[in-house]
């Protein structure tokens, strides 16, 4: 009886499970090159790989020399010459034939996988980005080959454990194995979930860590949430409006001397992933300079290219970022679900309108809708100071949080507001999943 109960609460996770293993092994050969953004953060986790003299372990994938010519391997002709960018790359070369460059100063050397063609990629290190994210890619590349599906292998491990970790907290709130069916459901039919969660990018990590520290707060783990916050913030910058949330629930729970303590420690968390980029740029002036200009960089529009949009475009589902177009992969989240989502986040928040709603919830509980409100809230703060080209696969760093916001509102709607707080709820991820019907067919017909 006890293994029949433990099977019926663990079996939909199960199934949920199963069918994004299934989608991360059909699409995967079918995204055998860079895709998206990886072109930066890849090139530059590989930079550093070769920066360390950890490039050695990566011969066997190829190597890159520049400026080429005059840097040629001997006996061997490029694979790949980057005209524009004097940059060439060889598919199978030994030590032996590498003796003359590698004695040669002048000649960069950086073995791996070939480099997008862009220009200065062979030194580039991603600096506008915190480097938390791009330490899992080192990792990955290192052990298990520098390759596509070897980048993305920790996205996609950060992915399967957002999906257990919705459908357990959503446990938690409701008791409801329905609620809690239905929240990794809605999260996986989430257009951006299933984009980013397949692919080398860093939004799948400050994702992850602002998912994991709503778990650590919900479960009254306050000293663990803030820590991940920190990490959510090493990850991306946007993480930082994961450790404001936690600051103000900190604050709002205690006072205001525990609100600095927990950016304090987040900030210490931050800084350590961090150190070894202080190093290579020259110092921490060096360093600090970069994370200044950057940081005015992300208050100004960029240049024309992809399709940029703003946190009311996410709601409904317009200008969605495109990652790859065959097989489509439209970062358009859950459109629909993310506006009753943020609705039900006010309705919870605001004191009288909860009193009206919703029985009486606990400040563990209210930190998802306040997570999940002062994201999308930190997104708009951006785009007022400059940056108006967001883009909207930046959902995907609260797409997990808007399933749960959901279930809490459902599970704790007052008798008589039950019933139209259920079906908006459900009429929003009904939405979101229809009008994905194209995209979703073209996926299958590409992958099948």
């Amino acid at each position: 009886m006890a293994m029949l109960s433990l099977l019926k609460r663990w079996l939909p996770l199960a199934i949920v499970l199963v069918v994004f293993t299934l989608y991360l092994v059909a699409i995967q050969p079918h995204l055998n090159s860079y895709t998206s953004d990886e072109i930066w953060y890849v090139s530059a986790a590989r930079n550093f790989i070769n920066e360390v003299g950890l490039g050695k372990y990566l011969i066997k994938y190829g190597v890159t020399l520049a400026p080429s010519p005059p840097c040629n391997v001997s006996g061997a002709s490029p694979v790949i010459y980057y005209k524009d960018y004097l940059m060439a790359w060889y598919s199978n070369v030994t030590y032996t034939q590498l003796r003359n460059v590698l004695d040669n100063s002048t000649c960069i050397v950086r073995f791996g996988y070939y480099y997008p063609d862009k220009q200065s990629i062979v030194t580039y290190l991603n600096l506008e980005h915190p480097w938390l994210g791009k330490f899992f890619m080192v990792l990955s590349m290192l052990l298990l080959g520098d390759k596509p599906v070897s980048w993305r292998v920790p996205s996609m491990i950060l992915s399967a454990l957002m999906l257990i970790l919705v459908y357990y907290i959503a446990l938690r709130i409701s008791g409801s194995i329905a609620y809690a069916s239905l929240a990794s459901v809605a999260l996986l039919m989430d257009a951006t979930f299933r984009d980013m969660g397949i692919i080398a990018l860093l939004d799948v990590y400050v994702g992850f860590f602002t998912l994991l520290t709503v778990y650590m707060y919900f479960t009254k783990r306050y000293t663990a949430s803030a820590i991940t916050s920190g990490l959510a913030v090493a990850s991306k910058y946007p993480g930082a409006f994961t450790v404001f949330a936690g600051a103000y629930l900190e604050t709002y729970r205690r006072n205001g001397i525990w609100g600095l303590i927990y950016i304090a420690l987040a900030f210490i968390v931050f800084i350590i992933p961090q150190l070894p980029l202080v190093y290579l740029v020259g110092g921490l002036h060096n360093y600090v300079s970069d994370v200044f200009f950057y940081l005015k960089w992300f208050t100004e529009p960029r240049p024309p290219g992809p399709v940029a949009s703003n946190p009311l475009d996410w709601l409904i589902g317009i200008d969605s970022f495109v990652n790859n177009v065959t097989p489509p992969l439209y970062a358009m989240g859950l459109p629909g679900a993310y506006l009753v989502a943020l609705a039900y986040s006010l309705a919870l928040i605001e004191p009288h309108l909860r009193s009206r709603l919703f029985n009486k919830l606990s400040i563990n509980e209210l930190s998802i809708p306040v997570m999940l409100l002062t994201i999308w809230l930190g997104y708009w703060l951006v785009f007022i100071l400059g940056d108006t080209t967001l883009y909207s696969y930046y959902t995907m760093q609260f797409a997990a949080l808007v399933p749960l916001v959901l279930v809490l509102a459902m599970s704790r709607a007052k008798p008589k507001a039950k019933i139209w707080v259920v079906m908006a709820a459900l009429a929003g991820i009904a939405y979101g999943i229809s009008v994905q019907w194209r995209m979703l067919y073209s996926l299958i017909t590409a992958i099948a």
